[in-house]
């Protein structure tokens, strides 16, 4: 059992690629679910660093699904260092980020009107 989650969870690594290259990040978490279609769940302070760059991101609830190739940080998300399709991102902050794993692109929410707020290079 325990050799079944280890490599469900080396192919979650795999798969939270951010666009075509390949990049492992570490998820730091008070607790994750794992299930064997390749799903994740993080719940509790959540941390995703990346070991190429300076990409972190924080929130407190995250979950991974893999047949929508999603990454969905949800509540008091903050991210430093997100590069998506030529755009830098230095920092931003919100309710509901979501990561499209296999593109690269991202939507950012933002709830009880407040509001997204996003330092940018171009």
């Amino acid at each position: 059992m325990k050799s079944l989650f280890f490599v469900s969870f080396l192919f979650l690594l795999a798969e939270l690629s951010f666009a075509e290259e390949l990049t492992n990040y570490t998820i730091t978490s008070d607790s994750q679910i794992n299930t064997l279609e390749g799903d994740l769940e993080a719940k509790g302070n959540v941390v995703i660093k990346s070991n190429i760059g300076n990409f972190e991101a924080y929130s407190d609830k995250l979950s991974f699904d893999k047949d929508n190739k999603s990454l969905k940080l949800i509540g008091n998300v903050y991210v430093k260092n997100l590069e998506s399709e030529g755009i830098a991102i230095e920092e931003t902050s919100g309710d509901e980020l979501t990561i499209f794993t296999e593109t690269g692109l991202f939507e950012f929410k933002s709830q009880n009107k407040n509001r997204v707020k996003t330092k940018i290079k171009f």
